[in-house]
């Protein structure tokens, strides 16, 4: 039996988008460019991802928007190839407890996004399956990456590594060349790292992370969202200098950013990276390590 009911609905200033829930959470997905999901939350609840992010990238194939929620793109990152504007619209088709979203192919690098969204049932998880097929007459080194904006007023927290290593490292930290490493929004603690928004700091900040992460989470108004990914412990050949996790600081949002592995794949083959979404209700962040223990890197 399909546990979702989804509905075409106008939302906001996105336009034609779809409206997918299962009665405990809702997904709502641009359909006229994207594939963008710009809302996930409770029914009727408040939107966990960041709105209305006015931030645009120029490139030479035209003016790529972040516009907020989440989207996903290809590694490694090149302002003309990763921002390929997604303007044009999304083909759907229902799929068994969800959706499957298909965007144009991509004119300039020659690969189709595609993503997969299903419902569990009277649950607030959600699996979030992107794919990247190529098109391309050669072989191409690909990783794909999704990213998550969340609304400013919370706070990220992004686990440390537990596995002891005896005196070999076993956790390191990259740094964007515009990144201060004192940065007042950004914690370093025993157990994790946490991440803030301050309006009165409009300067950016990104960090990378090389670990066996599998997790992230973020806190705001006593929710929880948990953001957890498939990572291949198999291959430690991910992009920029070997992250599996990133996130960013803008002016008014954080990005949640998860990376698969780096691929080679031929015409016709297909990359995927899988992400399941959560969300809890009624926490209080002094509790935070109990779902830090829940979860394993």
């Amino acid at each position: 039996m399909n546990v979702v009911n989804i509905l075409e609905i106008n939302y906001k200033h996105y336009g034609k988008c779809l409206k997918i829930t299962n009665s405990v959470v809702e997904i709502i997905i641009t359909i006229e460019y994207g594939p963008r999901i710009v809302k996930y939350g409770y029914v009727n609840g408040r939107n966990q991802f960041a709105e209305d992010i006015n931030n645009k990238i120029s490139t030479s194939h035209g003016d790529y928007y972040i516009i907020g929620g989440h989207r996903f793109w290809h590694l490694p990152e090149n302002k003309d190839r990763t921002y390929i504007p997604d303007n044009k619209k999304v083909e759907y088709e229902s799929i068994f407890n969800g959706v499957r979203l298909i965007q144009e192919i991509e004119k300039w690098t020659q690969v189709q996004k595609i993503i997969e969204i299903i419902f569990e049932s009277s649950s607030s998880k959600v699996n979030i399956l992107h794919k990247i097929v190529s098109l391309n007459a050669f072989d191409i080194n690909i990783s794909v990456s999704g990213i998550t904006a969340m609304s400013k007023g919370g706070i990220e927290i992004i686990p440390l590594e537990k596995r002891k290593s005896g005196i070999s490292p076993n956790k390191s930290f990259v740094f964007w060349p515009y990144s201060n490493i004192k940065d007042s929004r950004v914690y370093f603690g025993d157990r994790y790292v946490a991440m803030k928004v301050c309006e009165n700091i409009s300067e950016n900040f990104k960090i990378g992370f090389n670990t066996n992460l599998s997790y992230a989470l973020y806190y705001n108004e006593n929710e929880l969202f948990v953001k957890q990914f498939k990572r291949d412990k198999n291959n430690s050949n991910y992009p920029h200098m070997g992250c599996c996790y990133e996130s960013f600081i803008g002016s008014n949002y954080i990005e949640m950013q998860t990376n698969s592995p780096l691929y080679t794949i031929s015409t016709n083959q297909c990359v995927e990276h899988l992400e399941i979404w959560d969300l809890h209700k009624d926490v209080n962040l002094d509790f935070i390590d109990t779902f830090i223990d829940n979860y394993e890197n």
